[in-house]
């Protein structure tokens, strides 16, 4: 029989507990609120209260437990250079890599395994095509930051042109990057949105300079990396920025035409494997084909008067 005493503490430690909970419970939901403004503000297009948002949010836990601390940073590079700025893009990509590559292997390993099991050449194929495109998903990123990198170097000319168009007429840099972010997302739309991106950051207070910084970093190409910097030069050292941003839109444009010309001399050695491929078999069996056929009954004819010398009495 428990006396008194005992019933006592164990109220005390039952009232104790259920305060930390409380308490716990408390700083949990505030700590939940707090990230979900957070995210709002610097995710404002990204779905929230779904089952995408979570999906994302636990491969970005994920992949903050398979990368660690340390992200590679040529990984970190050319995610940003393929558009995704959050900066839970790089570990939502490790996380969907290393699935993949394990969704792969099993299913080569499922499909192979017979009625006796897996043997040790299916669990070879299966780390072999998991490593395949463990492998594959980087490059297709890379394939996909390029295409996002020529989309841009073809906006840039005539975004270039819009920007001196409003610095002709006497407007500040400030104003002429706000008047061209609002004004291109129908003719550049990639390049809007990183224009865009680039206000909410100064809207947001970063500094000048970090700003453009990052603004050479998401157009993800040279020429954008040269952009921010002639305009950071312009207005942390003084200059004429007109004069420059023409030279600049010159020398883009030459580069365009020195890619096209590049490109159309490329095709005719291209052209030409598909003539061999395709147009030489079926000239040389218009050529050689009589010839073949009279040479064919020619032979028969011989072997048939052969025949009958031979069989003769």
């Amino acid at each position: 029989m428990l006396d008194g005493l005992t019933w006592m503490v164990a109220a005390l430690a039952l009232m104790a507990g259920t305060l930390v909970f409380v308490a716990s419970f408390s700083l949990l939901l505030r700590r939940h609120e707090v990230a979900t403004r957070l995210s709002l503000l610097f995710m404002p297009d990204r779905e929230h209260g779904t089952l995408v948002e979570m999906t994302l949010a636990f491969l970005e836990r994920l992949g903050r437990r398979i990368e660690g601390a340390r992200v590679n940073r040529e990984l970190r590079a050319l995610v940003l250079r393929a558009g995704f700025f959050q900066p839970s893009a790089v570990y939502i990509f490790v996380a969907l890599r290393y699935c993949i590559a394990i969704a792969v292997g099993l299913g080569v390993l499922v499909a192979r395994a017979g009625m006796a099991g897996p043997s040790a050449v299916d669990f070879l194929l299966g780390l072999f095509f998991g490593y395949l495109f463990y492998r594959y998903v980087v490059i297709a990123l890379g394939v996909y930051a390029d295409r996002r990198a020529a989309t841009i170097r073809r906006e840039l000319p005539p975004v270039l042109d819009i920007m001196l168009m409003a610095l002709d007429a006497g407007v500040s840099i400030d104003q002429c990057m706000r008047y061209v972010a609002s004004v291109v997302p129908g003719t550049a739309p990639v390049t809007g949105e990183v224009l865009r991106r680039h206000i909410a950051d100064i809207d947001a207070g970063m500094p000048y300079d970090a700003a453009l910084d990052r603004l050479g970093q998401r157009l993800g190409l040279d020429e954008g990396q040269d952009l921010a910097a002639t305009i950071k030069q312009a207005l942390f050292q003084g200059g004429e920025l007109g004069t420059t941003l023409r030279r600049f839109s010159a020398d883009l444009s030459d580069k365009r035409m020195a890619t096209a010309r590049e490109q159309v001399g490329r095709k005719a050695p291209q052209l030409t494997l598909v003539m061999i491929v395709f147009f030489m078999p079926v000239l040389l069996i218009v050529l050689a084909g009589p010839a073949v056929v009279t040479l064919t009954g020619a032979l028969k004819t011989a072997g048939e008067q052969m025949t009958k010398r031979g069989t003769a009495p």
